[in-house]
């Protein structure tokens, strides 16, 4: 016969072996909760920046600055724009909204898939036409580390690029008359 011993720590054996497995099962539902959490708040982060570059405004402002602003060098950029302070907010809103997105890469906040199918190659447009000046105005401030957000968004949309397309972005941007004389 089975001694009262032998059965009480079958028990106890058997307790563990519950408390355990109910242990295991809540960690994985809690790892998975949390995965879903975090999925949910990257499609949150996405729809924010989505709406941010998506409006009435912004799209405004990309398209005057990228399209119509024409300057010969960086002295007549700041006479033309620069100390215009009806216009230099408009530049300042695109490099700005750039940056904090680029910030949010680097952080990897956001997958560069994702932000790449919300942006596609319009940083890299606004990059190449207006890093000289940026690049200026960061030397002249004495700052090596300004734009370091929008820098890093646009290697990541040429590299986003690059794996949709198979080669690498080579488009240059042209001016509104150049689009309707073409």
């Amino acid at each position: 016969m089975v001694e009262l011993s032998v059965i009480r720590d079958l028990v106890a054996i058997f307790g563990v072996i519950a408390g355990f497995s109910y242990y295991v099962l809540t960690v994985r539902a809690n790892q998975k909760t949390q995965k879903q959490q975090l999925e949910t708040r990257q499609a949150q982060l996405l729809m924010q920046i989505y709406d941010r570059v998506n409006n009435r405004g912004f799209t405004r402002d990309w398209a005057e600055t990228t399209y119509f602003w024409n300057w010969t060098d960086n002295e007549d950029y700041w006479k033309k724009y620069g100390t215009n302070l009806e216009e230099y907010p408009k530049l300042k809103n695109i490099i700005d909204t750039y940056e904090g997105i680029g910030v949010i890469l680097k952080n990897k906040l956001v997958e560069p898939k994702l932000i790449y199918g919300v942006l596609n190659v319009n940083p890299i447009l606004y990059w190449e036409k207006f890093s000289p000046l940026m690049n200026e105005f960061a030397e002249k401030a004495g700052e090596s580390l300004m734009y370091t957000g929008f820098k890093y968004l646009c290697q990541e949309m040429k590299r986003e690029y690059e794996i949709e397309h198979g080669y690498k972005f080579g488009h240059k941007i042209r001016q509104a008359e150049d689009l309707l004389t073409k």
